[in-house]
């Protein structure tokens, strides 16, 4: 049994070692995993990148994993696909495989968890792993292939307690005594903050509070290059270039976003959020003020002008607990489990999918039946 995880962009990475990792270490029907992703095509101001750069391969390949180049994944012919993205198959569910979609975002963007068409492309899959009770309900409208409620992949080490604060902060150099603000952007022109703040981040920061910024994976070079300026003239200022934000997210008391997956990541860990609104939203392509990314802003405080972006920093910081009941009651309905299982949810709903024609299903002592992941 081959089964292989198609990375479309590096965002998506996060999502799907955990998951890779996991089964690894309970592989005990013997499957054959390995990776593969789309071409390298790097990000531009008016589109996202796809694929993997070549160092992102060979720190896979480092790990001991099996790499199967693009071209070559037809002939390898693998049973099963795992993606994190069903924006843009490319070709995949045309290969005769079947495929898991394990998602990567939490918010719509006109294209996800919404009504619109466009999430039909959802059954492509086999089988759909979604972080919490809200998207899967969402699919209903547009989707008839089954639905799991996995939990959020990326939050596994925080529940399990291997990522902490004080070590995030120890790796960053950063003061454990400081407030951290983090800035979490999202990549579209139309929609992200970037455009609308650029230096004035330095206006954020003093000698109690550090500030860290982490870009979406898929912005412009030019807005990396800006902020690692910035960060190498004031040290009270730290561009974390890593795939995955959710180390930030526990360093982070208060952050600062606009529509991007990360603030709602964020209101489910009980932090405050400040909401920048780009004046250009509405030009975006997928622009829906029906999605949750704009009915939910009440979750944190919402600010049009640059100039009131530091005002709404220090609210939330001297007052935290402002507004943690409603960021409880959504942040439960986004992520669902918070047992730090959802890796060990879809690797098992994986292996079910992979042996449902010969009836076999996980081993038995480790309780995965029919009852507990249907399919």
């Amino acid at each position: 049994m081959r089964i292989l995880f198609y990375v479309l962009r590096n965002l998506h990475l996060p999502h799907m070692m955990p998951v890779y990792e996991w089964m690894t270490a309970n592989n005990v029907c013997g499957s054959e995993l390995s990776f593969s992703s789309a071409r390298f095509i790097p990000s531009t101001t008016d589109r996202a990148g796809f694929g993997l750069e070549s160092n992102n391969i060979r720190f896979l390949i480092e790990r001991g994993i099996k790499w199967i180049p693009e071209e070559q994944i037809i002939p390898y012919h693998p049973d099963i696909i795992v993606m994190a993205d069903a924006d843009f198959m490319n070709g995949i569910d045309r290969i005769g495989a079947r495929i898991v979609n394990v998602n990567h975002g939490l918010i719509s963007k006109g294209i996800f968890y919404s009504d619109s068409p466009l999430t039909g492309r959802e059954n492509s899959a086999d089988l759909i792993c979604v972080p919490g009770p809200y998207h899967r309900d969402a699919l209903k409208r547009r989707v008839y292939k089954p639905v799991i409620v996995s939990g959020l992949v990326k939050f596994d080490r925080i529940f399990s307690g291997e990522i902490t604060r004080d070590t995030v902060l120890n790796k960053l150099g950063i003061d454990p005594q400081k407030k951290v603000i983090l800035f979490a952007p999202t990549f579209n022109k139309e929609l992200s903050a970037v455009p609308i703040v650029t230096d004035s981040v330095c206006d954020w920061v003093s000698d109690d509070v550090h500030l860290v910024i982490k870009l979406h994976n898929a912005s412009p070079p030019e807005w990396f290059e800006l902020y690692r300026l910035i960060g190498d003239s004031d040290p009270r200022i730290t561009l974390v270039d890593d795939l995955d934000i959710t180390p930030c997210l526990v360093a982070g008391d208060v952050m600062v976003s606009d529509v991007s997956s990360a603030f709602m990541e964020f209101i489910a860990l009980d932090k405050p959020v400040v909401l920048l609104n780009n004046p250009l939203r509405t030009r975006f392509i997928g622009f829906d003020p029906r999605d949750i990314e704009y009915t939910w802003r009440r979750v944190g405080l919402e600010v049009d002008k640059t100039e009131d972006v530091p005002r709404a920093i220090e609210i939330s910081l001297n007052n935290p607990a402002e507004r943690s009941n409603i960021r409880r009651l959504y942040g439960t309905r986004l992520i669902g489990p918070s047992d730090g299982r959802a890796s060990e949810r879809i690797g098992k709903a994986i292996w079910t999918l992979a042996y449902a024609d010969s009836g076999k299903r996980f081993n038995e002592d480790r309780v995965l039946t029919d009852q507990q992941v249907k399919i």
